[in-house]
């Protein structure tokens, strides 16, 4: 039998390991890819996590943690494609505005976003659209300068996993209504529960609305699901 002192002197060892693994992970996530919108390598990020799971899981759940880490750290590094359209021109949404109003306001306002998504049920492998209707009203003196549109995928325990930030609008556009499709696909491995897709709206770089869409996954046993309450969308 190891005595209390043994087996203490054993137990800090892993705390250097975990942490040179976590910025490992971070590394591998900030690595540009091959294309303009693949900062991230998800291989990278899934071997990595999984060494982290393996050794949060300790001796007993290696195999069980490294699972789990192999599939957030896919999912930190997960592709996301986006797109967005023009529905309705600057003038079209400000004539709306002033009939109800009188007048367009002095600065760009949003006076409509919503998110939502056809499937609030998925397996790992399954690709999620999550779709938003933004309308902004131009404003009478001060021009729309920049829109932008931020996502993060939010895991069952509340931690931000992934992050993407796009311009719905293009450069010189005044405003409008649009409406944007993010596309992903939840990687092999992830544990199952409620993850959140939340939005945030900026306009010339204040913010302006958010909104979030949850989506339920299964597939993984239960005994290695992550399962905890969501941080609520500020």
């Amino acid at each position: 039998m190891k005595s209390p002192a043994a087996r203490y002197s054993r137990r800090p060892l892993r705390a250097p390991a975990l942490a040179v693994s976590v910025a490992l992970v971070a590394t591998a996530c900030a690595t540009k890819g091959a294309g303009a919108d693949d900062p991230c390598n998800p291989v990278v990020g899934a071997v990595v996590g999984g060494a982290v799971g393996a050794l949060i899981g300790g001796d007993k759940h290696r195999t069980r943690g490294a699972a789990i880490g192999a599939g957030l750290g896919a999912l930190a590094c997960v592709a996301m494609n986006y797109n967005s359209r023009q529905t309705r021109s600057a003038d079209q949404v400000g004539d709306d505005y002033r009939r109800r109003n009188g007048e367009l306001p002095p600065a760009p306002v949003v006076t409509a976003y919503t998110v939502e998504t056809a499937r609030t049920n998925a397996r790992a492998g399954e690709d999620v659209t999550v779709t938003s209707n933004i309308e902004v009203v131009p404003g009478r003196s001060e021009p729309l300068k920049e829109l932008r549109e931020e996502f993060v995928i939010v895991d069952p325990r509340g931690v931000e996993r992934s992050k993407l930030a796009k311009t719905p609008a293009p450069a010189g556009s005044r405003g409008g209504a649009y409406v944007s499709t993010l596309q992903f696909t939840f990687p092999q491995g992830v544990p199952p529960g409620v993850y959140q897709v939340q939005s945030r709206l900026y306009v010339n770089g204040r913010p302006a609305q958010t909104s979030a869409v949850s989506i339920q996954v299964a597939g993984a046993p239960a005994a290695v699901a992550i399962a905890a309450p969501l941080r609520a969308v500020r």
